[in-house]
């Protein structure tokens, strides 16, 4: 009996020993797990490999140059037959004769005009009696004339001679030229040849 009861009382402690010696199991963890919806939209569906790409079409506008303007023509001088010369009443004042006279244009083009006109006093039968003297000036104008323009300019004489204060003993017809010019005009008019003087064309 003392034989049987000994291992049943070895099992017995070796129970109890290996119960009292077993590991606590450890908490259970709590593992969260998110769920991600997948996009809806759906990518453009690539282009085969196989397809050519599509032609582009460029459209260049190109301007034409402008061309550059043309230098304007030189306007030239005046001639003969450009011009035509008149004359206007001979004015006094005390012993001064005056009497103006007109350059017209009478050309289709735009001359130029400078300078002093030719004057002489001549007698009835073409005689020259004197050469009218330029008045004395700072500077003549260049005048450009364009069709019908006029030009003018003046001649005084006087009735008296200046140096004895008699009365002028001679007269004579008016003849101009223009300025540039060749052809001589006779005005329609008479001047004493007494300190006689013509001013350049304005």
């Amino acid at each position: 009996m003392k034989l049987i009861a000994l291992p049943l009382v070895a099992v017995a402690l070796l129970v109890g020993c290996s119960a009292e010696r077993t590991t606590p199991a450890a908490p259970a963890s709590t593992v969260t797990v998110t769920a991600t919806t997948p996009s809806t939209s759906l990518a453009p569906p690539a282009r085969p490999a196989s397809e050519p790409p599509a032609p582009v079409t460029v459209t260049v506008t190109t301007t034409p140059a402008s061309e550059p303007p043309s230098a304007p023509e030189e306007t030239g001088p005046c001639t003969d037959d450009d011009l035509a010369a008149t004359n206007g009443p001979l004015g006094s004042a005390n012993t001064q004769r005056h009497v103006a006279l007109s350059f017209t244009n009478t050309s289709a083009h735009a001359c130029t005009l400078v300078g002093y006109p030719g004057a002489d006093l001549v007698t009835p039968a073409g005689g020259v009696l004197i050469n009218v003297p330029r008045r004395p000036a700072n500077a003549a104008p260049r005048l450009t004339l364009n069709p019908g323009e006029v030009a003018t300019a003046d001649v005084t004489a006087y009735a008296i001679d200046t140096a004895t204060g008699d009365a002028c003993p001679r007269w004579g017809n008016l003849v101009v030229t223009p300025p540039n010019g060749f052809a001589s005009r006779p005005m329609s008019v008479d001047l004493p040849i007494c300190d006689a003087s013509i001013s350049s064309v304005g």
